[in-house]
């Protein structure tokens, strides 16, 4: 199938082939949810039939099994479970014995499901990622019956790799073992204090904290140290009533510059998990410092949109610009561009069971190289972004239909 030509002009070609019987997508995500309702569009545009919805609430209540849906060689995609509280209360319940087995902050799930919603509020982080595990491996276990029954079927993505994309410490050591260029990490950190022991042993004064289970910048604090001042610009709203502390995660950048607030919004990040990086200086363009988002489908880097912030933060979500990566190919020349799009498609390379994946890298202040930041399991949703005249959900099928048909 020729994948250069634009949308239009590649329907034809689609509409013509001969499929023993129409191709059959399944979709697990939430219903009405934004991720679901533009692949269902793109699925539309391409003449396709809808996919066979797959609500993760079903899952979760265990209303629905993978087993009953899967057909022969149905392509099956999962989708990111957020923006749903009722599943998010599902999650934490499901990995409430987990965190409390581990010794994590935790809450019980009979507690986890009471819980009501508290806008913003990050509700532990560490207890929700080995609740998703958990889901994770179960739709592996389904999966793989469905495969034992003599059903084969596809999958746009692995449960397993998304498991690993979405811990940022494990995401970090891979990229390291396969020799892909990320910031230098701390190493594991457990409080504020341990954090600047290991600053001043390393003779490091600005650093990326991160949650280890994070998205959408939630939970990341960009910290610097100069002499005795301190400064913590992140997306984290610290809220304490006596001895209690909250963080709530908000699309206004805050700085906080007392020792003391800073130090308690890293220990309860640090009772999470955290990954802790070097921060390297970010080149910019237009009097805003920038980064990339870069969709990898099938080994290949396709999408690209740069991300310009005022703030430490680039997130498009926190109201930064976005452009095309025109002038940045221009500054950066043939050969640095070329290195960018490579690093891509090495981290490609360590998740072959996933069609396609959302990968952030940082160019530093010369314009000569890239460091990868997050590899994101969900990075796709770029409504708008094309590449050869197709957004990423329509690529993503096209070249599903390539590869199993």
């Amino acid at each position: 199938m020729n994948m250069t030509g634009n949308l239009t002009a590649m329907l034809p070609s689609l509409n013509s082939r001969k499929y023993r019987t129409p191709p059959h997508f399944i979709i697990i995500g939430n219903p009405g949810n934004r991720r679901v309702t533009l692949f269902q569009s793109a699925l539309a545009k391409l003449g396709l039939p809808p996919a066979t919805e797959i609500a993760y609430i079903d899952l979760l209540s265990g209303r629905c099994h993978l087993g009953e849906v899967v057909r022969s060689h149905s392509t099956v995609r999962i989708e990111s479970p957020g923006r749903d509280f009722e599943v998010e209360k599902a999650i934490l319940a499901i990995g409430a014995n987990a965190a409390a087995a581990e010794g994590s902050p935790w809450i019980s799930r009979e507690a986890a499901l009471q819980l009501e919603y508290d806008r913003g509020r990050i509700l532990y982080p560490r207890q929700w990622y080995l609740g998703y595990g958990i889901v994770l491996a179960q739709l592996q276990q389904q999966l793989a019956e469905c495969a034992a029954q003599n059903t084969p079927h596809y999958l746009m993505n692995s449960p397993s790799d998304i498991a690993v994309m979405f811990d940022k410490i494990e995401c970090h050591a891979l990229c390291t073992q396969h020799y892909v260029p990320v910031p230098q990490s701390l190493g594991a950190i457990s409080s504020f204090d341990e954090l600047v022991v290991r600053m001043q042993a390393m003779k490091t004064r600005r650093v990326f904290v991160k949650l280890a289970h994070g998205s959408s910048a939630s939970g990341v604090v960009a910290l610097a140290i100069n002499g005795v001042a301190w400064q913590a610009m992140t997306t984290v709203e610290l809220v304490q009533a006596g001895s209690e502390v909250r963080l709530y995660n908000s699309r206004h950048i805050r700085c906080y510059r007392d020792r003391s607030s800073i130090a308690t919004i890293i220990d309860a990040l640090c009772r999470d998990r955290v990954q802790v990086e070097a921060w390297v200086p970010k080149a910019s363009m237009n009097n805003r410092t920038f980064d990339l988002r870069v969709v990898a489908i099938a080994g290949k880097a396709q999408h690209v949109v740069v991300r310009l912030s005022k703030s430490p933060m680039t997130n498009l979500h926190l109201k930064n610009q976005r452009s095309e990566p025109t002038a940045l190919m221009a500054k950066m020349g043939h050969v640095a561009w070329d290195s960018v799009l490579q690093t891509c498609e090495r981290v490609a390379l360590i998740f072959p069971e996933s069609l396609y994946l959302g990968i952030d890298l940082l160019i530093p202040i010369r314009f000569k190289q890239s460091l990868v930041l997050e590899v994101n399991a969900f990075g796709d949703l770029l409504p708008d972004i094309t590449h050869n005249g197709l957004d990423t959900y329509a690529t993503e099928i096209l070249f599903g239909l390539e590869r199993w048909h």
